[in-house]
């Protein structure tokens, strides 16, 4: 069998089992001070990095299937969902190094399953989609479908602070604290990470090209 082919399988099995004990750790662990925007039980589900995991951690899954029934080629829609999961958490693990490191510092956004979701994870998931599996061979505008994940969250988020504010019945619902650049900016804040996702799995596309091309 290819070595690409092995090592695809191989780092598809680990995503499968590094996101389920990451997040087996956020619903049953014990919480702590120190570990940032996260949180313990199904309320981890509220935040786009837990959930950008999830859906690459539900993809691998598909992808191993799909070796196992189908061999060493995978079909189209696998490579798709590959690169739109890769792209997902490709935008947290960005986000995370250039805008929260920088206001929290390395340790809280690092720490516990933090170093899983916003790093471990996924770098495995770009290293498959760059240079392992011929996401390539897409035609070029298959990009666009990372932008629908990120669009829907957006919508999830935008309307839940437009409709509650910051916070209402002690609930959080601005836990990103958008609202402190002015509701107004909100809008181009949701709109920027569309297309910043869009850009990621473009070039994500683009080095599987010069790599596997």
């Amino acid at each position: 069998m290819d070595a690409k082919v092995v090592a695809s399988f191989v780092i598809n099995v680990a995503i499968v089992v590094f996101t389920a004990y990451s997040w087996l750790r956020l619903m049953f662990g014990k919480a702590s001070s120190k570990e940032r925007l996260t949180a313990r039980g199904l309320r981890s589900l509220r935040y786009f990095t837990v959930l950008s995991n999830l859906l690459s951690g539900a993809v691998s899954l598909a992808c191993i299937i799909a070796y196992a029934v189908g061999g060493p080629s995978l079909p189209a829609w696998a490579l798709a969902i590959r690169l739109v999961a890769a792209s997902e958490v490709m935008l947290t693990c960005i986000v995370v190094i250039l805008l929260l490191v920088p206001v929290y510092g390395v340790g809280p956004m690092y720490r516990g399953g933090n170093l899983w979701m916003h790093l471990v994870l996924p770098l495995l998931a770009a290293l498959d989609c760059c240079a392992l599996v011929p996401v390539g061979t897409l035609p070029w505008y298959a990009t666009f479908l990372a932008a629908v994940p990120e669009a829907l969250y957006a919508t999830y988020y935008l309307q839940g602070i437009l409709r509650h504010g910051a916070e209402e019945d002690g609930v959080v619902y601005d836990f990103y604290h958008f609202l402190r650049w002015g509701t107004d900016k909100i809008p181009l804040i949701c709109a920027a990470s569309i297309v910043s996702t869009w850009v990621i799995a473009l070039g994500l596309y683009g080095l599987n090209l010069l790599v596997c091309g």
